[in-house]
């Protein structure tokens, strides 16, 4: 945390030419000082890579249903599978109604070209792509964390296993421009867990206020 309290503020110095001109809202994280980080926040469907505790990449992402929700918390990056075979959980089968236990690889697969282990193999989870780019971003999972297949396989390949992976659930964002503006970003609430923090909110605004000498409605 900063010392504008739950919410971050600073300007997005990405390493990307594509993304210099873009504001981003950064949700407040305190990056690692070494190695890479993964930071997913569900309200705001998006994924931040870190590196050496300087972010490098936003990515866009499906996550779950409020029926089927993206595990909050610390996690891993575990094992990738390129070219993977989708075997069909039980659930997910009974939903479909099929009859079909796996998908192989190809374009059919809703796991598009490559699945990355989110956390303890019990969870079943993971990051990967999808057939179905247009669900991206969205809350539209059953748990797992889409990305459209050409970011998919990006992030695989930067990715180290073993890096720390954050779910967090921050539903505002204040961050300042590189023109000292300050920018406030608000997001729905896709798990109904209503827990934005107005009051560190207004604390936030009014030290940042204070710390620029402006006023501030």
């Amino acid at each position: 945390m900063n010392k504008y309290a739950l919410l971050s503020l600073g300007a997005v110095a990405l390493a990307s030419p594509a993304f210099a001109a873009q504001t981003i809202p950064v949700p407040d994280v305190a990056p690692a000082a070494a190695g890479y980080q993964v930071v997913i926040n569900i309200p705001q469907q998006r994924l931040f890579l870190f590196k050496d505790g300087s972010l490098k990449k936003v990515y866009p992402v499906g996550v779950g249903k409020a029926m089927s929700q993206t595990n909050i918390g610390e996690h891993k990056i575990g094992a990738k599978a390129f070219n993977p075979t989708w075997h069909i959980p039980l659930s997910i089968q009974k939903e479909r109604g099929d009859g079909v236990k796996s998908v192989p690889p190809g374009p059919q697969n809703p796991l598009g070209p490559v699945f990355v282990r989110l956390g303890d193999p019990k969870l079943g989870l993971g990051i990967h792509g999808t057939n179905t780019p247009a669900s991206v971003p969205g809350i539209r999972s059953h748990g797992c964390v889409r990305m459209k297949s050409p970011d998919a396989l990006e992030f695989a390949t930067t990715i180290t296993t073993g890096s720390p992976a954050y779910v967090i659930y921050q539903m505002a964002s204040l961050n300042e421009d590189a023109n000292k503006n300050l920018w406030l970003a608000a997001y729905r609430d896709p798990y109904n867990k209503k827990n934005l923090n107005t009051d560190a909110l207004r604390k936030s605004i009014a030290a940042w206020a204070k710390a620029n000498g402006k006023n501030i409605n």
